[in-house]
């Protein structure tokens, strides 16, 4: 079995009754982002090991998919969202059973200001996705994992197991970032009494509530807070948390 991007993955699988409604759950409804932008709009196009494109899932709602092309079913995925969402997604095998096989870790980067966008050398070999924050991240050609960002540190785990909870962590990050952690066949965000934490540039951190950040309906989940809504509503909140904007 051939392995495939994301979002080529979820549109094969939602045409199969077993696996439409897990890959569903694994990309919600994007809520409040970058104001006023228009999706990037890049055809798949590879730098050395690495393939990435981007696009839109509805009007508005952007998003960029970074892969590697060496193929089988283990491997590390990301994708890059509009409302700030980071998503590394694990596949540790070929099974039926998304809740055994994948994984999502989650994270949030903020303020968001464009829509997020990959730029692929494929002479050098180079791979860098802009974030929604406008931050930018690094991948290795290589391997297809991210090997640096621009305002912080990153470690990447080498092997592909859960009982790295995603094999991606960020120790410091100048910025405000949010953790919503790591869940097997489903995105964290999912469970609305789950723990989320923000950390501030200067590494203060605030757990709180997943549905007091996302809304819940349908069956499905979204960011819902602007930044400016964000940024008033964690000064009550998370009052020793520093927020910039």
């Amino acid at each position: 079995m051939n392995r495939l991007p994301v979002a080529a993955a979820l549109a094969v699988l939602l045409s199969s009754p077993s696996f439409a409604q897990q890959w569903k759950s694994l990309v919600p409804k994007i809520g409040p982002g970058a104001e006023n932008v228009q999706c990037n709009h890049r055809r798949p196009e590879s730098a050395g090991g690495t393939q990435g494109y981007a696009d839109e899932m509805s009007a508005g709602k952007c998003f960029v998919s970074i892969h590697g092309m060496a193929g089988g079913m283990v491997y590390r995925d990301y994708a890059f969202f509009s409302d700030g969402m980071l998503m590394v997604f694990n596949s540790y095998g070929d099974g039926e059973d998304t809740r055994r096989f994948t994984s999502a870790r989650e994270f949030y980067f903020f303020p968001r200001a464009v829509a997020p966008d990959v730029l692929l050398d494929p002479v050098a070999p180079a791979a860098t996705v802009v974030m929604a924050n406008g931050d930018r991240v690094a991948f290795n050609t290589d391997s297809a994992q991210i090997s640096a960002i621009g305002r912080g540190g990153v470690r990447v785990a080498q092997r592909i197991d859960p009982a790295d909870r995603g094999g991606v962590e960020f120790p410091s990050y100048a910025g405000l970032m949010l953790d919503v952690g790591f869940r097997m066949g489903e995105l964290p965000s999912g469970l609305p009494n789950g723990d989320a934490t923000f950390r501030s540039a200067y590494g203060q951190l605030c757990t709180v509530k997943n549905n007091e950040l996302f809304s819940y309906a349908g069956g499905d989940r979204a960011f819902k807070l602007s930044d400016a809504e964000l940024s008033l509503w964690l000064k009550t909140r998370c009052p020793g948390l520093y927020v910039d904007f």
